[in-house]
């Protein structure tokens, strides 16, 4: 690795993979550091691959905004290099009044978020859809979907190393400091530590993000980066029972807990 870099992405999981894609280019030397053997060992290869289609997240937030233009990027790409991905739609799901109010409020916030074809479903709509699901009524996201995350990431990590990113497994970010308008990065591999100065530094590391920027010199505490965890569990569906529903089925949301609910997902 040379001395000093224009770009370096702290973490191989599909966000960092993505940035270096995008940010590579012939003139500019761009580093990945993943402290892992290999990459998207963590979250990216832990959770559900669901393509959300935007509709829980507060109006005009980042996050909102991502996940809807997001949502029509992931499909485009699958589609043209072949990532496997289906478009195979969401119920979410009211077994009662209360819940079905809910349901108008979500379906309000995920228009007003640019989510096309939400639609609020009858008793007897859902039924028609799904026979084995029992709820009073029902919001359905058409464009909510799946995605195989690994070789989402393996085509990032093509395209990236195409335009000359060099990633270096099994190495930690033990130490940052800045210097002037640039980072000096202490890292840590099989060899011991060393350091280089970079002038652009991307903070994707994960579940370990507020780590990092703390040592970066930023007040996680009154920054509110510091993260906050909850621990979910997969179960497996027999094969004889897997057919039951053919698209995601969700409950509404708890109004009290961080989370979208138990709720029923595909993979590939």
């Amino acid at each position: 690795m040379r001395y000093k870099a224009d770009i370096t992405i702290i973490g191989a999981g599909v966000v960092g993979l993505a940035i270096a894609a995008q940010v590579a280019s012939e003139d500019s030397e761009v580093y990945v550091l993943e402290k892992n053997e290999a990459f998207g060992l963590e979250t990216s290869s832990r959770h559900s691959g669901v393509i959300h289609s935007g509709i829980y997240y507060p109006e005009d937030s980042l996050k909102a905004k991502m996940c809807v233009i997001g949502n029509t990027m992931l499909y485009e790409l699958g589609e043209r290099y072949g990532i496997g991905c289906k478009k195979l739609g969401k119920l979410i799901v009211a077994t009662n009044d209360e819940e079905t109010e809910e349901l108008q409020t979500l379906l309000e916030r995920g228009q007003r978020n640019g989510v096309e074809g939400l639609r609020i479903l009858s008793k007897r709509e859902i039924k028609e859809l799904e026979p084995n699901v029992d709820g009073v009524a029902a919001l359905f996201s058409p464009s909510t979907g799946i995605i195989d995350s690994h070789t989402l990431m393996k085509y990032f990590i093509a395209k990236a190393k195409d335009r000359g990113v060099q990633i270096a497994y099994q190495t930690k970010v033990v130490a940052i400091e800045k210097v002037a308008d640039e980072y000096k990065i202490t890292v840590e591999d099989g060899t011991g530590e060393f350091s280089f100065i970079t002038r652009i530094l991307i903070n994707c590391a994960g579940l370990h993000c507020d780590k990092v920027a703390e040592l970066a010199g930023i007040d996680i505490a009154k920054a509110r980066y510091k993260l906050h965890y909850c621990k979910g569990e997969y179960f497996g569906v027999a094969s004889s029972k897997s057919t039951l529903v053919n698209r995601l089925i969700y409950p509404v949301p708890p109004s009290k807990v961080s989370s979208v609910g138990i709720h029923v997902t595909f993979d590939l």
